[in-house]
């Protein structure tokens, strides 16, 4: 008898060793998230994107209408630092379709939001809208993104122009909008319009799709799906001025042809590497995660972490990129749509740090103060912890940090 207990207690213990730095979900946020499946059934919600303002409270929008407990919040809610909901934060967004924020932005105390809607707090703003700190509308800002099937997906905001990136019909922009920071007139000199195929005629029907930017302080990165921008031959990404006429730079990352979309971006904080995660190839051997020289797009080809599928969101942390997604993999242990990988060398994978979201990820927000990352998706659990699309994940690194990844701070 004894033979076999030792095998056991043996195996047992390396299993948990193997385990030891597996994170998982902590008990706070919890809210239990729900959104309307179109059916009167309320399903698992969503959350698609992130910010923080400068009490440290955690903005939140996706594809929800109600927390667990029955408090009620349409695709946008506040938390306090503790992962509470903050009860006094409060916006209405309304359409009489789908519903949903994908862009966070805090800038100057106001908050900018973006998504597919058409009220906010009972006013007529399509798509994207300008917040108080407190979540009022600020009534004189309004940019009419109102073409039938226009969304935002993303937001950059600079001292020059706040930034809009999405599937654009409205005024021919096909892609990226400059909004003035004031007013929210959309500027009609500066143009970046977006193509899928490279012509010398840009037409609506072959306008491309904007997912990501990032405000560089000095140009704009675009990332999303097109082949060319503002009339240059660019693969999904480009570098654009910030003043009139939009001009490219000479920026050109690898990325091989078809449908292929970048993502996410994640910029370092001396402004030389640029990390760029989407559904797309590039050379031969890369997939889905590059890093790249950010003034040429040069790729480092030594850098390859592979993950399997689509990346939807990146933050740069110290000596680690964190990765979200809808990608698995079974070496040496099995993990999904989460990972983290060293920065710089090859992109070697923390093989030790194992949340396992169930389903793909959309966003994440690393608190470097509290030394907490947030996650956003399509999840109903982390590890064995339910969530419904909302997960906060302890003790991720020691240092504090600056995040760039198109969320600009300021």
């Amino acid at each position: 008898m004894l033979g076999p207990l030792l095998r056991a207690s043996a195996l047992l213990a390396a299993f948990a060793a193997s385990h030891l730095h597996a994170q998982t979900a902590d008990a706070d946020p919890n809210l239990g998230l729900l959104r309307d499946n179109g059916g009167a059934q309320l399903v698992n919600g969503q959350v698609r994107a992130f910010a923080m303002q400068g009490t440290r409270k955690i903005l939140v929008g996706g594809d929800f209408v109600r927390t667990a407990d029955g408090s009620e919040r349409f695709s946008l809610l506040r938390m306090n630092a503790d992962g509470t909901l903050d009860a006094n934060f409060r916006v209405l967004i309304a359409s009489a379709g789908l519903v949903q924020v994908n862009a966070i932005t805090v800038a100057d105390g106001a908050i900018y939001i973006g998504g597919r809607f058409q009220m906010v707090n009972g006013m007529t703003r399509p798509n994207i809208a300008k917040l108080t700190a407190d979540g009022e509308l600020v009534e004189g800002w309004r940019a009419d993104l109102n073409g039938p099937t226009d969304t935002v997906h993303a937001i950059a905001v600079g001292p020059d122009a706040v930034y809009a990136g999405g599937d654009f019909t409205a005024q021919d922009l096909w892609g990226v909008a400059r909004l003035d920071r004031a007013t929210g007139a959309i500027d009609p000199i500066w143009r970046a319009q977006t193509q899928t195929a490279v012509t010398p005629t840009p037409v609506a029907s072959g306008r491309g799709n904007v997912r990501s930017l990032l405000h560089t302080g000095t140009d704009l990165i675009v990332g999303g799906y097109f082949r060319q921008i503002a009339g240059e031959k660019r693969a999904s990404i480009a570098r654009v001025s910030l003043t009139a006429p939009a001009a490219v730079s000479t920026f050109d990352a690898p990325i091989n042809g078809g449908e292929r979309y970048a993502y996410a971006l994640a910029l370092s904080p001396d402004r030389g590497t640029l990390y760029i995660g989407g559904d797309f190839f590039a050379g031969s051997v890369h997939q889905h995660l590059m890093r790249v020289n950010a003034q040429s797009g040069m790729l480092d080809a030594d850098w390859k972490p592979q993950p399997s599928a689509q990346v939807r969101t990146l933050a740069l942390l110290g000596p680690w990129l964190y990765a979200g997604g809808s990608f698995s993999g079974t070496t040496p242990q099995p993990y999904a749509n989460l990972m983290r990988v060293a920065s710089t060398g090859t992109g070697a994978r923390d093989t030790a740090w194992l949340p396992n979201p169930d389903a793909r990820v959309l966003a994440l927000y690393e608190d470097g103060v509290r030394k907490r990352l947030y996650v956003g998706g399509e999840f109903t659990k982390v590890g064995i912890a339910s969530r419904n699309g909302l997960a906060r994940i302890g003790q991720v690194v020691d240092p504090d940090v600056i995040f760039y990844d198109g969320v600009d701070i300021e």
